[in-house]
């Protein structure tokens, strides 16, 4: 019998909304009083902070190979305690170099403990219907910044930034490491904890092996193009809205759409895959992004075309979360799953790291008009190369079982 992937999902979602609100929004909340603290500019502290996340894409691929190779319950369970580490080396840091050494090992452990990790246990556990489970975390994790961003302010106001840091990382060791090593299961094809059979591995598309080369590329330059998109928005979207020529109250009403719109596309998405496969939701999810910025290009200064904008954007952005686990599990199969997420992340976050400065320093020099111009062609980019790949891998039949080994070789051995 399968493993039950109820108890499974709401244990991983559970650590997800811990993990994503002790690490990547936790710089939102405490980057300010963390920079008074020690006497340093913002922009001293978020480089930090981009450090970390330059470090997680250069590991990206590592990791998920070790997911692979030991399973995700002890990759992510040994993640879990890596991240504590670092967040009380945060805690105690009196200056720069103690936020780089923080965020370095944070960075170590960023993709183990958050989506990537996760998607890659339930795929092992859940196999074919993993992108149901995928569906469900998301919704669980997209709670994280609604649950952690008041945690955060409440406990930074009480106590202070770094006993609050000193919090995160206990709750990572007494709440993430504990379900991490009894739900994330062992290696593809391994038997569970209660020595049941694990799911049967998903096939994937039969593609010979330059077609799965060159979708593996399409698929990095999406991801990649979309995490530029991704980054500067998440650093700098009331700034944006407020260069639309918002009033203060539009572009705070406008900004807290986003939320919303993300967890009802998951829905909608959730709702819709017993119709269309994961290859076909993924050019239209994509596609809202170049719309979100057409709106926004096309009516400047209106507070409906911001809240249209807003809410495109959201919906692209928490569907591009799916996108993500189960695109790359329906053509390439979950052999080798947890590497390919690595493979493809890794460049994506090599540029997120980098897109908020690179941006601020453009809309400086140029204006956010020109800033929201650069997003809607990078947005474009990202739709076309997505319809490039589906057109590459339209109409090929699920794999066989065999040779397996050596059409995820050639999958894994495909740097983008």
């Amino acid at each position: 019998m399968a493993t039950p992937l109820g108890p499974v999902i709401a244990a991983l979602g559970v650590t997800q909304i811990v993990g994503w609100g002790t690490t990547h929004y936790m710089p939102a909340v405490l980057a300010a009083p963390t920079a008074a603290g020690l006497g340093l500019g913002a922009t001293a502290v978020l480089g930090a902070f981009s450090w970390g996340i330059l470090v997680a894409g250069l590991t990206a691929r590592p990791a998920g190979r070790l997911i692979d190779r030991l399973g995700a319950r002890k990759v992510m369970s040994a993640a879990s305690v890596i991240a504590a580490a670092g967040l009380l080396v945060l805690a105690a840091a009196q200056g720069l170099a103690g936020l780089l050494a923080g965020w370095t090992l944070l960075g170590l452990a960023l993709r183990s403990i958050l989506y990537d990790g996760a998607f890659a246990a339930l795929t092992a556990l859940a196999g074919a219907d993993a992108r149901r489970a995928i569906s469900l975390l998301t919704l669980l994790g997209g709670l994280a910044s609604t649950a952690f961003w008041p945690i955060g302010h409440w406990l930074d106001t009480a106590l202070g930034w770094r006993a609050t840091l000193v919090v995160y990382a206990v709750l990572n060791l007494a709440i993430c490491l504990p379900l991490h090593w009894r739900f994330a299961g062992g290696p593809a094809g391994a038997r569970g904890a209660d020595d049941r059979p694990a799911a049967p591995a998903h096939p994937g598309m039969s593609l010979p092996a330059r077609q799965r080369r060159l979708a593996l590329w399409l698929l990095a330059a999406t991801f990649t193009l979309h995490a530029f998109v991704a980054s500067t928005m998440a650093a700098h979207l009331p700034m944006l809205l407020d260069g639309l020529g918002l009033g203060t109250a539009v572009v705070v009403s406008a900004a807290a759409l986003m939320g919303v719109a993300q967890v009802g596309a998951r829905l909608v998405e959730m709702l819709m895959q017993s119709r269309f496969s994961a290859l076909a939701t993924a050019p239209p999810s994509v596609a809202l992004l170049p719309a979100a910025f057409a709106v926004a290009l096309a009516w400047p200064g209106h507070a409906t075309a911001a809240a249209l904008f807003v809410i495109l954007y959201g919906c692209a952005n928490g569907l591009m979360t799916i996108v993500r686990g189960s695109l790359p599990l329906a053509v390439f199969g979950s052999r080798g799953y947890g590497e390919l997420l690595g493979t493809v992340a890794g460049p994506a976050l090599a540029v997120a790291a980098a897109a908020p400065m690179a941006f601020s320093a453009l809309v400086e020099a140029a204006g956010p008009r020109t800033g929201l111009w650069l997003l809607a062609g990078l947005s474009a980019g990202s739709l076309a190369s997505i319809a490039a790949m589906a057109l590459v891998v339209r109409g090929r039949p699920p794999r066989t079982t065999k040779a397996p080994d050596r059409q995820c070789r050639n999958a894994r051995t495909s740097r983008p």
